[in-house]
């Protein structure tokens, strides 16, 4: 990596890059009066409609390395996890705000303009407007922060505060591929490469388990926010998360907010094939993966009826598991192991525990 500006970004300058920024943008929602070019942007929701609005920050060194994957791919991760918060609500996303924060050396233009490519396609997509924002000099690594808006029927937005003794928990998809996929980046497998020369390949490790590594890569890499799905729950969910900081972490804000206590079976945890291989390989716990690995950005979600019937028609595909209850009592999170032994949870991502 270089350790001087681009000489091609140093001429085109801020406002240079801003003007490149909004050639490329498409308007794809309807309410958007007017986008990129003035102090702020004017954008309409329709009647009957709320506002949702969240924020996500990427920090290069804490949540990415840009050789891992290249520009494209980081661009479409900068927005899916915003998207993914809109989908634990219910809701529609409209319209993105971009934070450019670009380091004073050590990235091309070309580099800058492959993150928006990226961005820009994930916005395509989900039928996404980028609407405004801000650029600036970065004086360490590459900093990208979303604000999106969406919207949901007005008092129908899924909360995490819903969930009644009773209800059963669901979660969609598979979990521990995006941990495992960190695993596999950082002993220097790559995505779509051949096998690295200087990582030793165990013997018992065959195509198929190659294959599970490799989807685990792209899980971290590119998460597919589950939007159709939490769209299709508004009909079902009494309270919904999505699974960024693991589900154990992720499950304890869904019981404090609602006040209940929720139980999870182990055996009924759905395991990412990629999980179960790296954690043979690297002799990590295949369950701590699956409960504290982080960034599956899958919905954990509570349910009084069975939400299958609802999710085939709304989600196709997109597999779904009963992997617990929530009952009264103390807001915590209990697993309960194939043995019978239950024990209280604890864990997950925080970025300002010793050693995160």
């Amino acid at each position: 990596m270089s350790n001087r500006i681009d000489p091609a970004l140093a001429v085109l300058g801020e406002f240079g890059l801003i003007g490149r920024i909004r050639e490329r943008i498409r308007h794809r929602s309807s309410g958007t009066v007017l986008g990129i070019g003035d102090d702020a942007a004017v954008l309409r929701i329709e009647p009957g409609r709320e506002l949702l609005a969240t924020t996500d920050m990427l920090l290069e060194g804490v949540h990415f390395r840009r050789e891992w994957g290249g520009g494209f791919a980081l661009g479409r991760k900068t927005l899916a996890v915003n998207l993914s918060d809109i989908a634990a609500m219910g809701g529609q996303p409209l319209y993105a705000l971009l934070g450019l924060g670009i380091p004073a050396a050590g990235i091309t233009l070309a580099e800058v303009e492959e993150v928006l490519a990226g961005l820009e396609a994930e916005a395509d997509a989900w039928g996404v407007t980028l609407a405004g924002g801000d650029t600036c000099k970065s004086q360490s690594g590459l900093v990208l922060s979303v604000t999106l808006l969406g919207e949901a029927p007005a008092g129908r937005a899924i909360r995490r505060s819903g969930a009644q003794p009773g209800d059963g928990l669901w979660v969609t998809g598979r979990l521990g591929g995006s941990a495992a996929g960190l695993l596999a980046l950082e002993m220097g497998l790559r995505s779509g490469a051949a096998w690295p020369p200087h990582v030793a390949r165990p013997e018992w490790l065959g195509p198929e388990e190659e294959a599970a590594i490799q989807a685990a890569v792209s899980a971290h890499l590119t998460p597919v926010p589950r939007l159709t799905a939490g769209q299709a729950l508004l009909q079902c969910a009494t309270a919904m998360i999505d699974l960024s900081d693991g589900i154990a972490s992720d499950a304890g804000h869904l019981c404090r907010e609602s006040r209940v206590g929720v139980r999870f079976f182990a055996y009924q945890l759905p395991v990412h094939p990629g999980a179960t291989v790296m954690a043979r390989w690297t002799g990590r716990d295949v369950l701590d993966l699956v409960l504290r690995g982080g960034e599956d950005y899958e919905l954990l979600f509570a349910s009084g009826t069975d939400p299958r019937p609802i999710l085939a028609g709304g989600a196709p595909g997109l597999s779904v598991a009963r992997i617990g209850e929530v009952h009264a009592g103390p807001p915590e999170v209990t697993l309960t192991g194939a043995d019978g032994q239950t024990d209280v949870l604890t864990g997950g991502f925080d970025h300002f525990r010793p050693g995160a």
